[in-house]
């Protein structure tokens, strides 16, 4: 059997099979933004689920077990960022092969642990069974009183970003490329590639403010491709705002090692930053573009000129 042409089609062709089956009660928002939403008398609980296995998420010759508990809650817990809700708790199912040691196990945990504490979200179950690989699948659920979606996003909105892109994917190519270390940038990149923070804080301040948010898990335009689509809008990323937001010392590291810092911060993933659509700044954030009529995503240069997005962001059956 042909498999579907790509992740968007994979879920598209899921949804279609799954929305036949009426909703249960209490389910306000299923397949199609970055968590479901049940509704728990005057509050919503938001629910998501994320994987993490080895091979495809990660490679144990570039980080340690340590790091891969800690960023398999992270990267689950950023879903509850992107829609302003605070963290009730996670559940995890952790894969092991048959050679696991114990000591693999702690470590897994122990990342695991210094997550949760980072963010207020105890793991407080799960389960475990032998894997062809480590895996570890997490499912997390918070709660939040208005959920931000990512359909809200109106022409006249500015965007903003809280946090940063492409550094993720620029230490993650200097480990791949085993590179020394030459520079505070780098050891910085590095960093924001093994230990991603999910931005919980940020997110509970965006509920007033913000009309529509995502978390930058599979790169920038493509993420934001996301939000136009579920939005009915066209969203403008200004290169020269993101240019600025990496700062010269980390363009001039980026460029240093053959890299394009534009394209790093667009197409590289695993920030976790937010992508926020609003008519005004939100704490500690940066404007990087502008909401307009119409459709997709654009690159705006300093010039004027434009491009249309087609790279869309990453994609796991590609």
């Amino acid at each position: 059997m042909k498999p579907p042409a790509g992740e968007r089609a994979a879920i598209a062709l899921l949804a279609r099979l799954l929305r036949a089956a009426p909703p249960g009660h209490g389910v306000e928002l299923g397949i199609g933004d970055d968590a479901a939403v049940l509704r728990a008398g005057a509050e919503r609980w938001v629910w998501t689920i994320d994987a993490c296995i080895e091979g495809v998420h990660f490679d144990l010759r570039y980080l340690d077990l340590v790091d891969v508990g800690y960023r398999s809650l992270m990267a689950a817990a950023s879903d509850l960022a992107a829609m302003g809700a605070a963290p009730i708790g996670a559940l995890a199912e952790l894969g092991l092969p048959k050679a696991a040691t114990p000591r693999a196990v702690r470590a897994i945990g122990r990342g695991q642990a210094l997550a949760a504490k980072a963010i207020g979200c105890p793991v407080i179950g799960g389960n475990l069974s032998r894997s062809t690989e480590i895996s570890v699948v997490t499912t997390v659920i918070g709660r939040a009183k208005r959920p931000l979606l990512r359909r809200g996003a109106r022409a006249g909105d500015d965007l903003y970003l809280v946090g940063e892109v492409g550094l993720a994917a620029f230490g993650l190519e200097l480990l791949r490329r085993q590179r020394r270390v030459q520079s505070a940038s780098e050891r910085s990149a590095i960093a924001a590639w093994r230990r991603p923070l999910a931005r919980i804080r940020d997110g509970l301040g965006l509920a007033r403010s913000a009309h529509a948010a995502i978390d930058v898990s599979d790169g920038l335009a493509g993420d934001a491709e996301h939000v136009a689509r579920a939005s009915g809008v066209r969203l403008v990323l200004e290169a020269s705002a993101l240019e600025a937001l990496l700062g010269s010392a980390m363009t001039r590291a980026m460029r240093h090692r053959g890299l394009d810092p534009l394209g790093l911060a667009l197409a590289g993933g695993e920030d976790y930053a937010l992508l926020i659509a609003a008519r005004r700044a939100p704490k500690r954030s940066t404007r990087i573009g502008r909401v307009e009529r119409g459709r997709g995503v654009v690159i705006e240069h300093a010039d004027g000129t434009r491009a249309r997005w087609t790279g869309g962001g990453f994609d796991h059956l590609r």
